[in-house]
């Protein structure tokens, strides 16, 4: 266990389905010696212990066990970062490594700015990352050792990041199986409205537009395969979205109105009968569809 070690005592804020994941695939790899894990909601964290997650839960930065964690990974939705942070960080280790798993990064980085005067060296020793894994269930029951397996996770550090601690965020995630990208906080969260936030809100609209019909309910009850695979990540949790959306609005608004005007041109020529122009729009999206590899 010794030789894959990379941290000693490591604090997991969330415990859910990514969260607790990572602490899965860490204590299964031998690359942590002791997990600690925190929630909001007491029960999660107890829930977590357990499931044999994490190996003691703590009630809050009050808690003495605090003062030796060398790393804590947030996994958590990005808008409690700054209170999460603000709480924790004067109890913590001075050289404690931090790293998170959200899904936007350009609000991140901004906080990170917004926290430095009050804790210098912050931006230092936060590594910013985002694992490309979870699924529509949450919660500690959730978790699987090997999410992250094959996985790709995207790295945006800064400036003014550690190359130490960058070179252990790196060894950590490559360890728990993941395959690594770099990219910066800006192209991070362009690239992400279009493959993961847009799918998500199309999801939710769709599913939400269906309803809405008088026979709706009785309509998707015959839903077959195509309703399966499009409406599955409706199912994720309302909250982590609504924050996703609001924190990448201005890269998932410019997305959605390139969709709408996607949709005009198909509404178009549905109501023109004009059968050319809807194959040609049909056929660009089958054509690259048919030959995509997702890496």
């Amino acid at each position: 266990m010794g030789k894959a070690l990379i941290f000693n005592r490591m604090l997991a804020i969330g415990v859910g389905l990514i969260g607790g994941s990572i602490c899965l695939a860490a204590k299964k790899k031998g690359l942590v010696s002791h997990v600690l894990g925190y929630s909001r909601k007491l029960e999660t964290a107890h829930e977590a212990l357990k499931l044999g997650i994490v190996d003691e839960c703590i009630a809050g930065p009050g808690d003495a066990n605090l003062r030796n964690v060398d790393a804590v990974v947030l996994s958590i939705p990005v808008r409690q970062y700054k209170q999460v942070l603000t709480q924790f960080l004067p109890v913590l280790p001075p050289n404690c490594l931090i790293f998170d798993a959200g899904s936007t990064k350009s609000d991140v980085a901004v906080m990170l700015n917004e926290l430095e005067p009050q804790f210098p060296g912050l931006k230092s020793r936060f590594v910013l990352a985002h694992p490309i894994a979870g699924g529509e269930s949450h919660g500690p029951s959730a978790a699987v050792a090997n999410l992250f397996e094959g996985r790709n996770c995207v790295l945006c550090p800064l400036e003014q990041t550690s190359v130490v601690g960058l070179k252990k965020v790196e060894a950590f995630w490559t360890g728990i199986g993941a395959k690594l990208s770099t990219m910066n906080a800006m192209d991070h969260d362009e690239m992400f409205g279009a493959v993961s936030h847009l799918p998500h809100l199309l999801a939710f609209s769709y599913v939400a537009s269906v309803l809405a019909h008088p026979k709706g309910a009785d309509f998707m009850k015959e839903g077959g395969a195509g309703y399966r695979d499009f409406t599955r990540i409706a199912a994720s949790s309302p909250e982590m979205w609504a924050d996703i959306f609001q924190n990448n609005s201005a890269a998932l608004l410019n997305m959605l109105g390139a969709f709408e005007a996607n949709i005009a041109s198909l509404r178009q020529a549905i109501e023109s009968d004009d059968r050319p122009a809807l194959e040609r729009i049909l056929g660009q999206a089958a054509d690259y569809r048919s030959q995509w590899k997702q890496n």
